[in-house]
């Protein structure tokens, strides 16, 4: 038996085990020399690609390829799991990533290794189902340890390879949201294939409201559970702050059998950070342009030696102007969180986060005439206020509170629960953009430089209660692993809007404002909307050798109560809806992963048609192919998919009865996606994207069958390159990086005539300095300067009508300093 392959004792039974050691001993002599010259290089970092199975087998594996000699008692290791080991590792870190919440460690004794259970006083090491990843190993729920995530719960609410999840879903780490100078959830999106916005939220920033595979917008989720939204532009929604997530998600296609109804264009589900085992600090102080000022902490680590208590306390407040005129931004924000941890099998953390926001607003729909075309007048500058000065204002405090438990029964059975309460008090106030140009009143001419406004007073109370509980079973069923996820959730949303307009407010010189004219708003609308959902939902991730088999189902029981309090309408419709879902992936060694599979969602929609009867449910439907591949000993990525996306039952005029709306409308989307991120050195990462989308209405009856949706861009592409100098020279952790976005030509309105909105490219850039690295080495200090829109190019991101274009962001510059200790 070659020295390499001795390996774990894995039959039990003290005779075997003493058996098992006796050979063990007996070879060891007569490789004296071996054993000695083998031994220096075990602390040596090795590449590993180790599937997830049984503890025994996967250190049987890891030993072997390691050439250690591992004694292990099957006693300790008998029914428990392990996920598995991929990338570079010493021996000491593999084997501690390896029995990650097994209450188990590796203790080494000269040239061998065995296993004892954990003190009782010494758990540093957290249960596997919520963990913050060490430098070493990634949890799905928590910090992706570089550029490359590998693993995700979004897709399977189970931690998972994302190898082994058949549908696309695209990650973005906290370190890759600071590298590029992310401020907002949509600019963290910005480089994410198939996500495309360019309109109000881009800009102005005070909602997120990104685009997948063409529908918008797709639904945000905190952590698994939903964030309550208004809809549109009036507001209602929690805006996350960047700063307080690990990770940003994004889970194409239909979502429904986990997480019921939905766009079928996907979800993105935000990860908070939450306490940790490793103690953390640290402070960022930002600066930049249009007095751009910032301030973030962030603290973390256990609150006694045995590590039973963990805290997280992350907070962040910041103030700035745009290059808007008069446009303001100021944040407060604060998000506590506390982990208990009594023993090895139980834990519960408490959450909770408040967020205030003082802004002046100003979503700047322009005309196409004066932006996309010509105008006598010249081009409408990037920086023109359309409102007015001492009436635009955005007010929004919001809050969450919540709790996630979870309690290993035994070595199959595990009981989780996740609860939180949101809520959200918002007032936007503003002239809006107009809808056609008026006579010039110095000149009487017609010369396209005055335009209408419209002026709006929205206020909006939204509130949501979400628990999901999930029971979780690992058994095998002969050669099949199954991973079996059983689970009930519940959701209930309340959104109340009292809305005042003015529709005759003072015009506006487009050119040349001038302000101090009065508002009346009157004209008062309100709505008070509750949806209530329950759903029952079976999943079930099968393994047999390298095919994983995702099945899974949901039954959903829908209410939506619509009321016009000042009109007196009200409608309610109950809906049940079925949805399934079905993947099938293939492991190949070299680190291919080919899958098929198949998604549905289904919609509730709001109103009745002529016969006062409610609609039912929208659905969606998709089908995928793709490939995955992740390079064994690689800090690699990339995944390609094609998909056909559709929804149906959309709502479309009653032609026979206008005013009034039928379910014939449906829409198809067809597309191909990529992404590749890697980590090619020490020194070089990349981040590279495209993707093709061709979405039409294939039936409406409202004109627009057969053609494209508005600010929908048929093709996007983006790279992004970071380089770092490193080694003995005194430019040592001096980096930069370089990123660039296409967008390609989108039309402007959805109906005949419609127009196209240039193609454009925009650079940005970046620029870091690591301290530590330097010859300095001040420990713990990085300066960084980020760049966006690095030629300050002028161009239109997007058009949804003649009379509501966006320009794109101009040139912005911020400077950091990041100090951890």
């Amino acid at each position: 038996m070659p020295y390499q392959t001795v390996a774990s004792i894995l039959t039990p039974g003290p005779a075997a085990r003493r058996r098992a050691l006796i050979a063990l001993l007996a070879i060891a002599p007569v490789m004296p020399g071996l054993a000695l010259a083998d031994s220096a290089s075990h602390s040596q970092a090795r590449d590993y690609q180790i599937a997830a199975g049984s503890l025994d087998q996967v250190l049987n594996s890891f030993a072997s390829a390691s050439g250690i000699l591992l004694s292990v008692d099957a006693s300790l290791t008998a029914g428990k799991h392990s996920a598995g080991l991929q990338g570079r590792y010493e021996v000491a870190q593999g084997l501690q990533a390896l029995l990650a919440g097994s209450g188990l460690q590796a203790v080494q004794s000269g040239s061998s290794w065995s296993l004892q259970p954990l003190p009782q006083d010494g758990g540093l090491q957290l249960s596997p189902t919520r963990v913050g990843a060490t430098q070493f190993d990634e949890d799905a729920w928590g910090a992706v340890p570089g550029l490359v995530a590998k693993r995700s719960a979004t897709g399977s609410k189970t931690d998972s390879a994302l190898v082994e999840i058949p549908q696309t879903i695209n990650v973005v780490g906290a370190k890759e949201i600071k590298v590029r100078g992310a401020h907002s959830v949509t600019e963290a999106l910005l480089y994410t294939p198939g996500m495309t916005g360019g309109g109000f939220a881009d800009r102005v920033k005070i909602f997120d409201e990104p685009t997948s595979r063409g529908f918008a917008p797709i639904p945000m989720y905190l952590d698994g559970l939903h964030l309550p939204y208004g809809g549109g532009s009036t507001g209602g929604a929690l805006q996350i702050e960047p700063y307080s997530l690990e990770r940003i998600e994004v889970l194409k296609g239909p979502a429904s059998v986990l997480y019921g109804q939905n766009q079928p264009g996907g979800i993105v589900n935000m990860v908070s950070k939450r306490p940790t085992a490793t103690p953390l600090h640290q402070l960022v102080l930002e600066a930049g342009s249009y007095d751009h000022k910032s301030i973030a902490l962030d603290l973390g680590g256990p609150l006694d030696e045995q590590g039973q208590f963990l805290y997280r306390l992350t907070g962040l407040a910041n103030d700035s102007q745009a290059e808007i005129d008069y446009v303001q931004q100021q944040r407060q924000f604060i998000a506590p969180s506390l982990t208990w941890r009594p023993d090895d099998d139980t834990q519960l953390t408490l959450f909770a986060q408040f967020q205030k926001d003082n802004d002046v607003p100003e979503a700047q729909g322009l005309p196409s005439v004066g932006t996309v075309f010509r105008n006598p007048n010249g081009k409408i500058d990037r920086d023109l206020f359309l409102g007015e000065p001492g009436v635009n204002a955005y007010d929004r405090q919001q809050y969450v509170l919540g709790y996630e438990f979870s309690h290993r029964l035994n070595d199959v059975w595990t009981l989780k629960q996740n609860a939180r309460y949101a809520d959200v008090d918002d007032h936007y106030r503003a002239p809006l953009h107009g809808y056609r140009f008026v006579t010039n009143p110095r000149t009487g001419l017609d010369d396209q430089r005055y335009s209408t406004r419209y002026g709006v007073d929205w206020k909006q109370h939204n509130k949501v209660y979400g628990v999901d509980s999930i029971a979780q079973a690992e058994f095998d069923t002969g050669p099949l692993r199954h991973t079996l996820v059983m689970g009930l959730d519940y959701y209930h949303s309340n959104s109340k809007f009292d809305g005042k307009y003015d529709f005759n407010p003072p015009i506006i010189d487009l050119f040349t404002p001038t302000y101090g004219q009065s508002l009346n708003f009157a004209r008062p609308y309100q709505w008070d909307n509750t949806i209530i959902q329950t759903g029952l939902y079976l999943q079930d991730q099968i393994k047999y050798e390298k095919w994983v088999l995702v099945l899974g189902g949901r039954k959903d029981w829908a209410e939506t109560d619509n009321k016009a309090p000042l009109g007196g309408s009200h409608t309610n419709a109950r809906d049940q809806a079925f949805t399934g879902r079905a993947g099938l992936v293939y492991l190949f060694d070299n680190g291919l992963a080919p899958f098929v599979s198949y998604s549905e969602s289904f919609l509730p929609l709001s109103g009745t048609d002529v016969h006062n009867s409610v609609f039912e449910p929208s659905n969606g439907k998709q089908y995928e192919v793709g490939i995955k591949y992740q390079p064994p000993g690689q800090d690699s990525f990339v995944q390609v998919s094609v998909y056909q996306l559709d929804q149906e039952n959309m709502l479309s005029v009653d032609l026979a009865n206008p005013g009034f709306n039928v379910q014939t409308g449906s829409i198809r989307s067809r597309g191909i996606e990529f992404e590749a991120k890697a980590s090619l050195s020490e020194s070089l990462d990349i981040t590279a994207s495209a993707s093709r989308n061709d979405i039409k209405y294939t039936k409406d009856n409202d004109g627009r069958e057969g053609r494209h949706p508005a600010g929908m861009p048929p093709l996007t592409a983006s790279l992004w390159l970071n380089y770092t100098l490193l080694g003995d020279t005194p430019l040592a952790g001096l980096g930069a990086g370089v990123g660039t976005r296409y967008v390609k030509s989108s039309y402007g309105t959805d109906y005949e005539g419609a127009f196209q909105i240039p193609s454009y490219t925009v650079f940005d850039a970046s620029l870091s300095y690591d301290l530590e690295k330097s010859p300095l080495q001040w420990k713990g200090v990085k300066l960084a300067l980020n760049v966006k829109n690095v030629t300050d190019k002028t161009y239109v991101a997007n058009c949804t009508s003649d009379w509501d274009c966006y320009y794109g962001e101009g040139r912005t510059m911020v400077s950091s300093l990041t100090y951890d200790w």
